[in-house]
C-alpha cells in the first residue's frame, strides 16, 4: 500500500486489517485482528508525521507520551530509568561499543550515496534470544536508501499495534530520518514500515471506526 501523507497511511491500514484480518485470542487473553506481512509506504510523512497522536490524545483515554519524550527514546543513547530497553542506545550505542548512526550510516551514505548497505538492526541476540523473554524491540530493523538527494527509510516490526504504537513508531522514524538528513545534507524522503504482525485489537474498533470517519 503507498499514501501521500501519514494520517492517510495510518486509515488505510486500520481499514485494511478491520475488513480482512483473521481473529484470535492472544496470551494476554485480549481478541486480536492480525494481518500478517503488511507494508505501507509514505511518500511525504514530513506533512503531517504528528497527526495520528494528536487524533489519540484527542480521545482524552490514554497518557500518551510527549513527541519530546518519544524523540528521546530514539535520540538519546542512554537507558532511560523507567525502560527495559529503548531505541536510542541500540542505535548510537549498540552493546556500548557501536554507534551504528553516526559510525556507519552517516559516513557511508556521505561516501557512497547510492550504497545498498546503510541497514542497521535492532535486535540483539544476545539479551533478545531468550525464549522466556517478553519486553524486547519491536522495530527490529531499519534500512536506508540515498535517491535523487532524499533520505529513504524501510523499517521492520515484528509486532505492530497498528492503532496505537504504529503512530509513535512513525514520528520516530520521522525525527530518526531529520537527524540523518541534516547531517548528510539532503532532503528526507519517504518512510515504509514493514510489519510481520499488523495488529489492532477488538476494543479499539470503536475509537478506530471514528478515525476512519475523519477527514
Amino acid at each position: 500500500m503507498q499514501a501521500t501523507t501519514v494520517f492517510e497511511a495510518w486509515k488505510l491500514v486500520l481499514s485494511h486489517i478491520l475488513k480482512h484480518g483473521a481473529d484470535f485470542t492472544d496470551e494476554n487473553k485480549r481478541v486480536c485482528r492480525e494481518f500478517l506481512n503488511l507494508s505501507i509506504e509514505i511518500d511525504h510523512p514530513e506533512i503531517d508525521a504528528t497527526r495520528p497522536i494528536t487524533v489519540l490524545n484527542t480521545f482524552q483515554k490514554w497518557d500518551y507520551p510527549s513527541f519530546d519524550d518519544i524523540a528521546r527514546t530514539v535520540l538519546d543513547s542512554n537507558l532511560a530509568p523507567e525502560y527495559s530497553y529503548s531505541y536510542g542506545p541500540r542505535l548510537f550505542s549498540f552493546q556500548q561499543k557501536k554507534n551504528q548512526i553516526n559510525d556507519f550510516i552517516i559516513p557511508l551514505l556521505k561516501n557512497n550515496p547510492t550504497s545498498r548497505r546503510a541497514v542497521l538492526t535492532l535486535w540483539d541476540p544476545l539479551e533478545d534470544s531468550n525464549p522466556l523473554k517478553r519486553d524486547m524491540p519491536g522495530l527490529v530493523a531499519i534500512d536506508f536508501k540515498l535517491r535523487n538527494n532524499r533520505l529513504n527509510m524501510t523499517t521492520v516490526i515484528r509486532s505492530n499495534d497498528m492503532f496505537f504504537g504504529w503512530p509513535a513508531n512513525i514520528y520516530q522514524m520521522h525525527v530518526l530520518q531529520q537527524y540523518i538528513a541534516e547531517k548528510l545534507g539532503c532532503k528526507t524522503g519517504s518512510i515504509t514500515t514493514f510489519s510481520t504482525s499488523a495488529h489492532i485489537f477488538q476494543d479499539q474498533f470503536p475509537h478506530i471506526k471514528k478515525i476512519l470517519r475523519m477527514a
